[in-house]
């Protein structure tokens, strides 16, 4: 709508200091005059921008720039000494839904299906279906249909990574590809180094594996790699298993110089560390930021990723750059799966190769930078005075902060309700994050999801004991 248009041009002159905090906005006349609108349009924007938090009103006197929301406080990141810790999958399963709970919008990490290029998905999969002819009735190649790993060597390499198509295996997902390659350079009762907070999704999976966890806490600028190189000397750990782009869920991006001082380490002391990098290309930025993959020179690391996350979770479609591991894990992966479905791998090779996976990305970065700033917006307007949201540059996924909150009590809530979110104890094996939660914003901002945030929000302040004219609104 008109209106929106208009919200997101102020928005971004908020955000970029043109428009500065306590500043006086345009009358609404002016404003209409300005974008060459009826009066009506100025009204709803001025509204749309209020309900965000980005202005308020003041009585006999117009409106006025709230604050900068880039600048509020983003949750603790807790330091600890990292320790050795056994992992059961039921100890793990902390928010496993019920079955009689749907996953929702708020819950899992996923972009709405809107937002998702349907049609011509299903163009590209007609195509890549009569591009096989007769090959449709063989068994899939085992690493995976050469058209696709040429398609994914091209893509990759117009952004700067380069790697060669031969190398890499196709996997049926990325927790596919995590999974093949934990079995590969590792053994049950092994201890795997990772990110803290970490992905729930992989800390089940240790758990199903029986892999020891040591959990390593993360910085501003990734993890604390002396911790990391600590434990590489003490021969603690047996391979490393890290998120390096855009970390579910506390939305941290590693430096490239991270990056770089993790591949040295990896082939330093010659221990294999797994890079899950599933959210790299939904960065906020035009430049894909380059995996840690990228600096590894003796073939160490293993990069994993997908398009579950970026396009269809319901193709099922992953990668690994296994390295010099290469040979064992196409044999684990063949014998395991008997290669992927030819025919879906065929309709992902056209959509990427015809190009339209490049624009498709364009758009979806673009929508998922609106859907965070909206989302922290709404959040902030209305949750307790104090909440910490972080503020990622990339993802698609908020991790939120609440003093005082018990989140499993908020959890066990929250399903009687149907509503479905993570809570923080669920990304760790140690006593933390206890007053964390996380919140997907993959689905654009609109009256159903305003309903479940407001939901969320009246659990919280139930949670604490506080009913909605105790909670301090931020202004």
């Amino acid at each position: 709508m008109r209106y929106q248009g208009i919200a997101e041009q102020i928005i971004e002159d908020i955000c970029s200091e043109r428009l500065t905090q306590g500043s006086r906005m345009p009358s609404l006349r002016r404003l209409a005059q300005q974008f060459d609108v009826s009066m009506t349009t100025a009204i709803n924007t001025y509204h749309h921008l209020e309900e965000l938090g980005w202005i308020i009103a003041r009585p006999q006197s117009g409106f006025y720039v709230s604050r900068s929301l880039m600048t509020t406080q983003t949750p603790d990141l807790p330091q600890f000494r990292s320790q050795l810790k056994s992992l059961s999958f039921r100890e793990s399963a902390i928010t496993y839904l019920p079955s009689r709970l749907q996953s929702g919008p708020l819950g899992i990490s996923q972009l709405a299906p809107e937002m998702m290029p349907t049609e011509p998905l299903q163009r590209s999969m007609k195509r890549g279906l009569r591009r096989l002819s007769q090959q449709l009735h063989a068994y899939p190649d085992r690493q995976g249909d050469p058209a696709l790993r040429y398609a994914l060597e091209q893509h990759f390499s117009t952004s700067g990574f380069p790697f060669k198509g031969q190398d890499l295996v196709i996997t049926g997902g990325c927790i596919d590809a995590v999974r093949i390659a934990l079995e590969t350079v590792s053994s049950p009762g092994d201890a795997i180094a990772v990110n803290s907070p970490c992905f729930s999704g992989l800390l089940e999976l240790l758990a199903v594996l029986n892999r020891k966890v040591v959990e390593i806490p993360s910085t501003d600028e990734g993890v604390d790699l002396d911790q990391f190189e600590q434990l590489l000397k003490d021969a603690t750990i047996q391979a490393g298993l890290f998120s390096t782009s855009h970390m579910n869920p506390q939305g941290i991006c590693m430096s490239a110089g991270q990056k770089q001082r993790l591949a040295e380490l990896a082939n330093q002391y010659q221990v294999p560390v797994i890079e899950d990098d599933i959210y790299i290309e939904l960065g906020q930025s035009k430049t894909l930021p380059l995996p840690a993959k990228y600096w590894d020179k003796g073939g160490f690391l293993l990069w994993c990723s997908s398009v579950s996350k970026t396009l269809s979770a319901g193709l099922r479609l992953g990668w690994c750059l296994p390295g010099r591991f290469f040979s064992a894990y196409e044999r684990r992966q063949g014998i395991s799966h008997f290669g992927v479905s030819t025919p879906v791998q065929a309709g992902l090779a056209d959509f990427i190769s015809t190009g339209q996976y490049h624009s498709h990305l364009n758009k979806v970065r673009a929508q998922l930078q609106h859907n965070l700033r909206d989302y922290r917006a709404f959040l902030l307007q209305r949750l307790p005075t104090g909440t910490a949201i972080s503020n990622p540059t990339g993802g698609m996924v908020l991790w939120l902060q609440v003093p005082g909150l018990d989140s499993k009590a908020l959890w066990q809530k929250a399903v009687e309700q149907g509503l479905d979110l993570r809570i923080g104890p669920a990304f760790t094996t140690l006593d933390l994050y206890q007053n964390y939660m996380r919140l997907n914003a993959g689905w654009p901002m609109d009256a159903d999801i305003q309903v479940l945030l407001e939901q969320c929000v009246a659990l919280v302040e139930q949670n604490l004991g506080l009913d909605k004219s105790a909670v301090a609104t931020k202004s």
